[in-house]
């Protein structure tokens, strides 16, 4: 298989707003009951989760659950087989003591999750294959990575022309070995256009780290999340909002796309050789809130780390180089965090090496790398 279309990608992980209050991140419970809508029965293990982070739990044979999160704002997802599920949002300040009580209602959808291999044929397999590729991506950690369930998946090149979609049935279960995680990925949307290698994709995912590791092991993982997060989108907005690019080792240029005269449907790209400063695309508005605010086009290079060579294909020659990615927002101003997330999960095109780095990349928003004292 040719390596996945790196040059435009829309990725949305979910609407998430992790703002933590201070360093200690001073815990708070989060508690209540899944029941079911018509009957006010609890629903027994039913998944609540904190999408993007590793705060999740399964309800116990009640319905009931309780959850230690950290003071923020959050996105809840509340999920059950054969149950419509629930997004909710939740902010510790307004946490109730007493616990809440979600009512979910069935599902008219018949759950057809039982594997018949009959009806599983080359080209379903083919599907799979191309959804393994642009989803979890081609580099050496999504190459790694499994689906646990993947007779969940509802595979559809059919019904529109060129272009491969995909939904879940239930919750996609994903082993992560290089990064040591489990992701029980919530997957709202997957569509790609093969004739211009567009790929967008949506959806919940949960972080459940593996606690079977060995000490040795547990230290190999850890470098290995470093080396994802180091050059990576979420890394990069924490440096936006910190202002701190340059020292992080991300170069910043301006690019402009400029119509091509000869062909309307294509454009030349203009590349300013002059870094500038990560302030000059945030702002401050009238509450406070800071905001990513760019026209045109950001070229982003990092140069601590080179681009890997699943990247430029084993069989390209020639040294690596810097990996390199553009971003483009697509609204007038988001708001940013401090984490490396942000308030519309729409707001950021990317394209290059960020776009590249799929969800076999992805670590939790509480994930914060190791800091060395010298």
């Amino acid at each position: 298989m040719n390596r996945p279309n790196s040059i435009l990608v829309k990725i949305v992980l979910g609407l998430f707003l992790f703002l933590a209050k201070n360093e200690a991140f001073a815990q708070q419970v989060f508690q209540g009951t899944v029941a079911n809508y018509e009957t006010g029965d609890g629903i027994p293990y039913a998944t609540v989760f904190i999408t993007n982070t590793t705060f999740g739990v399964s309800a116990d044979e009640n319905g009931k659950f309780s959850l230690s999160i950290p003071e923020g704002n959050y996105e809840v997802i509340i999920r059950m087989l054969g149950y419509n599920g629930l997004v909710f949002s939740l902010s510790t300040d307004d946490l109730k003591p007493q616990g809440y009580r979600f009512l979910l209602s069935p599902s008219e959808e018949e759950l057809d999750l039982v594997e018949v291999k009959v009806n599983r044929d080359p080209a379903w397999y083919r599907n799979l294959e191309s959804f393994k590729a642009y989803f979890l991506g081609t580099s050496e950690n999504g190459i790694k990575c499994k689906f646990l369930n993947e007779t969940v998946l509802r595979l559809d090149d059919q019904s529109e022309s060129g272009v491969l979609k995909v939904t879940a049935a239930d919750i996609l279960r994903i082993e992560n070995p290089n990064l040591g995680y489990r992701l029980d990925y919530l997957l709202e949307e997957f569509r790609y256009q093969r004739r211009d290698g567009y790929v967008f994709y949506a959806g919940y995912p949960l972080f459940v780290p593996d606690s079977s590791l060995s000490r040795r092991r547990q230290g190999k993982v850890e470098k290995e999340r470093e080396k994802a997060y180091r050059g990576s989108l979420q890394h990069l907005v924490r440096s936006i909002y910190e202002g701190n690019t340059e020292e992080e080792g991300f170069v910043l240029r301006k690019l402009y796309r400029i119509p091509d005269p000869s062909n309307p449907d294509k454009f030349v790209n203009q590349l300013d050789m002059n870094p500038f400063s990560a302030l000059e695309l945030i702002k401050k508005n009238s509450e406070g809130k800071l905001m990513l605010s760019f026209s045109d086009y950001v070229h982003v290079t990092y140069t601590e780390e080179l681009e890997s060579v699943e990247f430029r294909g084993r069989a390209s020659p020639g040294k690596l180089g810097n990996q390199v990615s553009t971003l483009h927002l697509e609204m007038e101003e988001l708001e940013i965090y401090a984490n490396g997330s942000y308030a519309d999960p729409f707001g950021i095109l990317v394209e290059g090496y960020i776009a590249w780095e799929r969800v076999g990349d992805l670590l939790p928003m509480d994930y914060m790398p190791e800091v060395s004292i010298d």
